[in-house]
């Protein structure tokens, strides 16, 4: 195996282990954390291949192929589960987020291990940043395709709207990581104010 997919096997073997002990929403977790880390096992290779088909260099492929790869790939594991088993809203918002957390933990694992996050500042930018950003995707996506899809009218032109947003939210964060500066300190706040301003609108309707 690849040094990507011993990475892989280390980090979702215990998931895959747990399954058969855990049952309801705690398998629902697992399971699509698993999906996560599967999408970003997949994004790394299909981003390798386009990257090298266009020809595009480092900062082009992060901004340009990145985040449409990895925003499509991570939405199809959510997709078959509306499609074909129908959950309830809340399992539903569950599974998406499991995706985005199962998607940055494989992704920040494979930059540990590659010894890229040598500094305190990279370390933060990795956790703080680029974990969040894929977090708050999710939870975009997630918060707009269980409604949307209770509208059949909706459900093409809201799914393709919602993946739009992670696109273009992934490609301004990975923009000013690219711009360096002050620019990654405001792609660090990003991410934490947009799901800041999410909690802060749940809560506002729950009461």
């Amino acid at each position: 195996m690849t040094f990507v997919e011993n990475i892989f096997v280390l980090l979702a073997a215990p998931l895959l282990a747990c399954l058969p002990f855990v049952k309801g929403r705690s398998r629902v977790m697992a399971i699509f954390m698993l999906c996560g880390m599967t999408c970003c096992l997949l994004s790394a290779y299909v981003n390798a291949f386009f990257i090298g088909w266009v020809g595009a260099g480092e900062v082009a492929g992060a901004v340009e192929v990145a985040p449409v790869v990895e925003e499509t790939i991570k939405l199809l594991p959510i997709l078959f589960y509306l499609l074909v088993l129908e959950p309830q809203v809340e399992d539903a918002e569950l599974a998406i987020v499991a995706v985005s957390v199962g998607f940055a933990t494989l992704e920040s694992g494979l930059y540990l291990a590659t010894g890229e996050l040598t500094t305190p500042a990279l370390l933060a930018l990795r956790g703080m940043g680029t974990s969040m950003m894929h977090l708050t995707t999710g939870v975009l996506v997630g918060y707009g395709l269980t409604r949307v899809w209770t509208r059949p009218w909706l459900k093409v032109a809201g799914t393709t709207g919602l993946l739009c947003l992670a696109m273009t939210f992934h490609g301004l964060y990975n923009v000013l990581v690219a711009a360096g500066g002050m620019a990654q300190t405001m792609a660090v706040c990003l991410p934490l104010l947009t799901l800041a301003s999410v909690l802060l609108m749940r809560l506002r309707r729950s009461h």
